[in-house]
């Protein structure tokens, strides 16, 4: 520092800091860390200092998912200079409320940061009544929105019901009279109930800044329907008790009967319906965990079609298909509801046998086998064949207690079984620790 350089007293400046009544966040822009905040940005999120630093902003904002949204975000700052995002942050015990963010970049002795100054906004949503007073986008809204809008009264437990909302639920416009909060509450699917209940009180004790959930609703048919339902207390008393609610609500039927589909598909195998190998060994893992836990044992038994190549050489490779569907339709009338068979690959499947002695299954596999061998498939030519399978059986804890383990000792155990002339089982050899 040059001579004639003005001191300057760095406490001033960690006393203004702090003094703020806004919080203010030094942010990592390649990691997304809280390197140093005032103390207005630990209080506003119930949080201590030690809390806080270093914790990633990911964990505090609710509206953004994931490092590669942050990169994105990240980018845009720097290439701008600033940043204004409107999001919500979430407190310690789960509760968020929304704010405004203005994020700056700047470089000191060649390290890059942002700085956040963030601005809880809650107050803003008191400027809604104008637009609640303007009859005529009121009724355009009613009217027009795809969604259905529902306004709530909480002094006299009223329910105003917009026209896309009956239209939606099957009802005509005339149909219920002077609904209540109890008209839509009895409609709501009693699994989801809990759940949904929950959410509203959150928002309405102000632990959450708007209410959103997906439930299933009851139409007029007695159908469930699913929904988007969201919503925002719009007026509150001097203490801050809840008087009136405004949401909307949207039919999701379709879309999330075709997510449903879509991670139905994800968990199973396309020729057989049973669970395929990613999320059989998944299952596998849940199913080993509670072994251990509880102390139970647990038999694995590996299934292979005896000569599989030789069917698919004599009779095609859609017939060789037909084998595979063969056992996976034969075996589950076998065991027990909490067994588990799954595809694990090609011709193989795995058979877990959860809270199971060794000898019972054993037994179970040689009942396997004989039915598998007495009870033809058919071929496209409605010809007969009949075939038949190898087990290995391990178990847990005496042929290991991980999933590598306890497959290598089946697949060991099966392959003896093929050696001693197949269509039987063997048990495998004690796991040497």
């Amino acid at each position: 520092m040059h001579s004639d350089s003005p001191v300057v007293d760095m406490s001033f400046f960690h006393s203004l800091f702090d003094h703020v009544s806004d919080a203010i966040y030094i942010i990592d822009p390649s990691t997304s860390h809280i390197i140093e905040a005032n103390t207005q940005g630990w209080n506003s999120l119930g949080m201590t200092r030690h809390e806080l630093l270093n914790q990633s902003v990911l964990s505090l904002n609710k509206d953004v998912i994931g490092i590669s949204q942050w990169a994105e975000i990240s980018e845009a700052i720097k290439e701008a200079g600033n940043f204004i995002f409107v999001g919500r942050h979430k407190r310690k015990d789960g509760s968020d409320y929304p704010v405004e963010v203005r994020t700056n970049y700047f470089v000191h002795n060649n390290i890059p940061y942002f700085v956040s100054i963030a601005r809880d906004i809650t107050l803003r949503a008191q400027h809604e009544d104008d637009f609640h007073n303007d009859d005529t986008i009121r009724a355009f809204a009613l009217n027009e929105a795809s969604d259905g809008l529902w306004d709530w009264s909480l002094q006299d437990d009223s329910l105003f019901l917009s026209p896309q909302w009956y239209r939606m639920m099957g009802y005509g416009p005339h149909e219920i009279s002077n609904p209540t909060l109890e008209t839509w509450s009895s409609a709501v699917h009693p699994d989801d109930f809990g759940r949904v209940i929950e959410m509203l009180q959150e928002h309405l004790q102000s632990k959450s800044s708007r209410y959103e959930a997906k439930y299933r609703l009851k139409n007029r048919n007695g159908d469930f329907i699913w929904v988007h339902d969201r919503g925002l207390v719009v007026k509150r008393d001097n203490d801050h008790q809840p008087l009136r609610m405004i949401g909307l609500v949207l039919d999701i039927t379709q879309s999330q009967l075709l997510t449903e589909q879509l991670f139905h598909r994800s968990q199973r195998d396309d020729l057989t319906g049973l669970y395929n190998r990613k999320t059989g060994y998944e299952l596998f893992g849940q199913y080993l965990n509670v072994s251990l836990q509880q102390g139970q044992p647990m038999q694995v038994i590996m299934l292979d079609i005896d000569n599989f190549k030789s069917i698919n050489d004599k009779y095609g490779h859609q017939n060789g298909d037909k084998a595979i569907q063969h056992v996976a339709n034969t075996v589950p009338k076998l065991i027990r509801k909490t067994d588990l068979l799954f595809r694990w690959g090609g011709e193989e499947f795995l058979l877990l046998c959860p809270d199971t002695a060794q000898n019972t299954a054993l037994e179970l596999t040689k009942r396997l086998l004989i039915k598998l061998s007495q009870t033809p498939f058919l071929t496209d030519d409605e010809s007969k064949i009949f075939m038949t399978a190898s087990a290995g059986i391990s178990g847990c804890p005496n042929h290991g207690c991980s999933i590598s383990e306890l497959v290598k000792s089946a697949d060991a155990a099966m392959f003896k079984a093929k050696v001693q002339g197949k269509d039987s089982v063997c048990i495998a050899e004690i796991f040497e620790r």
